[in-house]
């Protein structure tokens, strides 16, 4: 039977096995923009873990709206997937976080499973970023450098993320006896257009020569939004982005950033989840960081 099996290249039916076995053997994740590099780097970390466990995924982009993230949360408790991964920041709003938790406790009572990869208020197990230490070790960067006036490109102010990565950005400068200028603070939104328009602004600023980007998409807006009005990249300001996405080494200067081990990220997250699945130990962690220095950042400019 088995020889058949193989000459014939039979593949089993995930909805019979389902049915036989009370697991469906896929594994919904849901992601902010499944475009983003960030993410993109996530799901293929995944994706390496998972097929080996002939598993599947499905992936969901909640594009930060709150009713599209309950609604991938409802889509994927339909299709009676086995786990559901959190691998996107949640959205800082109690009526949202109390939905969402409502959601996943059914979710659970059911035999589901809920793992976290960012900041999520829900109470589950996780492999996850050190979001403050990331933007505290940037921020740290430029300090040590000599810069004393450093701009701050922040995400989406609703999501749980950049609260803490702010964070990190202001326990740097607090370290350093740096006073902190709420005034310059700038929403980027954790895109390439946000990084651009903010680094309009930073360039207003009195005194500023460095900018941390809480992303690295912001930060390679910036490098195009200061090429547009001029200013040369380290020598009139420095640059330091947060990930190490794929493009960070192409842009038009090589961007300074945080590495942080996305597709590792995702790996673990999936390990994590196949021995939660068969009964095995919690093993949340935390994945490591560390700087990667290219030709964004510098000393500032004498005055």
């Amino acid at each position: 039977m088995l020889e058949a099996a193989q000459r014939l290249r039979f593949q089993p039916n995930r909805l019979a096995r389902a049915l036989a076995t009370a697991r469906s053997q896929t594994i919904g994740v849901v992601v902010h923009d499944a475009a983003d590099p960030y993410f993109a780097q996530i799901i293929r970390g995944m994706e390496d873990v998972v097929g080996d466990h002939d598993h599947a995924l499905f992936v969901a982009s909640s594009d930060r709206d709150r009713e599209t993230e309950l609604a991938s949360i409802r889509a994927f408790q339909s299709h009676q997937v086995d786990a559901i991964v959190l691998a996107a920041s949640g959205i800082d709003q109690p009526e949202h976080v109390a939905e969402v938790a409502r959601l996943l406790d059914r979710f659970v009572a059911r035999g589901g499973l809920v793992v976290s990869l960012s900041e999520n208020p829900y109470p589950s197990p996780g492999i996850r970023i050190d979001n403050h230490g990331v933007a505290e070790m940037a921020t740290t960067h430029l300090i040590e450098l000599g810069h004393r006036h450093i701009s701050y490109l922040a995400g989406p102010t609703e999501l749980f993320v950049n609260s803490v990565r702010l964070g990190g950005y202001r326990s740097a400068l607090e370290t350093a006896g740096i006073p902190f200028d709420p005034s310059l603070v700038f929403e980027g939104g954790f895109t390439l257009d946000g990084g651009r328009a903010a680094s309009s602004h930073v360039a207003m600023a009195r005194d500023v020569t460095g900018i941390v980007a809480a992303n690295d998409l912001m930060g390679l807006g910036a490098l195009r939004g200061l090429s547009d009005i001029g200013l040369t990249v380290p020598d009139e300001m420095s640059v330091i982005g947060i990930d190490d996405i794929i493009f960070t080494e192409y842009g038009p200067v090589p961007l300074t950033t945080v590495h942080v081990p996305l597709a590792e990220l995702g790996r673990q997250g999936a390990r994590l989840v196949m021995s939660l699945l068969r009964d095995g130990e919690i093993e949340s962690g935390v994945v490591p960081h560390h700087l990667t220095l290219r030709q964004s950042t510098a000393p500032p400019p004498p005055h």
